[in-house]
């Protein structure tokens, strides 16, 4: 009872900070000459297009695909978990222990809770999104903003967790008194009224930022802003060659001077002979005229040069492999994308979620530490590789088959306590 109130009361203690790491953080140029100043978070949505769009979805969706997994752990002297659970196979409990790192877990039971108040929280969000919504928004403001808000619907007779409202990040700034030395004391939104939340009631996700470590993120579309812009700039550039071209397709020279009455004819005789469709008809010239055809160059191969450099600068920043963005790839190029992908760009975005879950919002439900949330591995499994694994601990008695049965999933069965090299020799 003693840790369990050591613990509680270390959470809902307000976070504070030392008086000299409150200083604020002055805003930097966004480029090296100084010119242009760091963009706002609204401008930062504005360029939320072409690939940094794309990028932002595939990790948002990709990250929505591995929702958390509920986990309870018990120790020897504890009591059995009141919540429905079910074992686990030896490759999730050995994942578990991996991830975590932790002794204690080692040496407890760990089950997964398939019925809680939690799961049933974050499945039935609020009465507008969805798990995979909550997830995918969470990740796509992350992606943009670099933070990412929810806002507890807290209960008054539990105190835990009724909706989860998701703040939209551009209107969202954590707000530090003067003075004060805790880390954030409200959380400021400007909605259609400005309001300020406790930051108990905020869950706030963040990526890293050396800027400020304590209360801002940096985004990939905040690393690679100039770029996007130059994209951004670049598309305008060519619809403006589009729509306001004052080039004609071809130049009617006459030889002599020709009236205005005379030339207006011509025109339209040409144009009702070869408009829409009439190219390739001949034309028999009244007068002795001279015609230039004008080819238009609507793209520049030195700027589609540093279109693609551009576009891989933002790929880059995002994490996403270049073969997720064109069709000219392979089946195998493909699968070492994904691979890629998944083990640099997806793995740590479901780690920090996981982390900041387990930190904030998990306490209100079991401040005893018992249960936690783990995202499942997103790397695509070498299978060729676990079979031929898989066999050898079996030739060499590593583990039984009912071992390899329960890492399936599968029911034991009476043979299986055998090693597998006895069976083979009728042993």
């Amino acid at each position: 009872m003693k840790n369990l109130l050591h613990r509680l009361g270390r959470w809902l203690r307000k976070k504070a900070m030392p008086a000299s790491l409150a200083a604020p953080v002055w805003p930097h140029a966004l480029d090296v000459y100084r010119r242009h100043r760091t963009p706002t978070p609204t401008e930062l949505l504005s360029e939320l297009k072409n690939t940094a769009w794309t990028c932002a979805s595939i990790n948002a969706a990709v990250c929505a695909s591995f929702p958390p997994r509920l986990y309870v752990s018990t120790a020897k002297d504890q009591a059995s978990p009141r919540c429905l659970t079910r074992s686990l196979g030896a490759a999730e409990r050995r994942r578990l222990e991996h991830r975590f790192q932790s002794c204690s877990l080692k040496s407890a039971t760990v089950e997964e809770v398939v019925d809680h108040p939690l799961l049933t929280l974050l499945r039935q969000v609020n009465p507008i999104h969805n798990s995979f919504d909550l997830w995918e928004l969470t990740e796509l403001y992350l992606e943009v903003h670099g933070s990412a808000y929810w806002l507890l619907d807290l209960d008054p007779l539990l105190g835990t967790p009724a909706n989860i409202w998701i703040l939209p990040a551009q209107l969202v700034t954590p707000r530090r008194e003067p003075q004060s030395r805790n880390l954030v004391d409200s959380y400021e939104f400007r909605g259609l009224a400005v309001e300020r939340f406790a930051p108990e009631r905020v869950v706030h996700f963040r990526f890293p930022d050396p800027r400020d470590p304590y209360t801002s993120g940096l985004s990939p579309l905040r690393a690679c802003f100039e770029q996007a812009a130059l994209a951004s700039e670049y598309a305008a550039m060519k619809r403006a060659v589009y729509d306001n071209t004052g080039l004609p397709s071809a130049v009617i020279s006459p030889k002599e001077m020709m009236a205005g009455d005379e030339r207006d004819r011509l025109e339209r005789e040409w144009q009702q002979k070869f408009l829409r469709g009439g190219q390739g008809k001949a034309l028999v010239a009244p007068e002795a005229l001279n015609v230039t055809l004008l080819t238009h160059s609507m793209g520049d191969l030195a700027a589609l040069a540093d279109m693609k450099a551009t576009k891989e600068d933002i790929a880059n920043a995002f994490g996403v492999p270049l073969p997720f963005l064109t069709g000219e790839t392979n089946l195998a190029n493909m699968q070492a994308a994904d691979h890629l992908h998944k083990s640099l760009a997806i793995a740590p975005r479901l780690r920090r979620r996981d982390e900041k879950l387990n930190e904030q919002l998990v306490p209100l439900f079991d401040p005893s530490g018992r249960l936690f949330l783990a995202s499942d591995d997103p790397t695509p499994a070498n299978r060729e590789f676990e079979l031929k694994q898989e066999e050898s601990d079996l030739v060499h008695g590593v583990r039984t088959i009912n071992e390899v049965r329960a890492g399936r999933g599968l029911a034991a069965v009476a043979w299986g306590e055998q090693p597998a090299w006895k069976m083979a020799n009728g042993k």
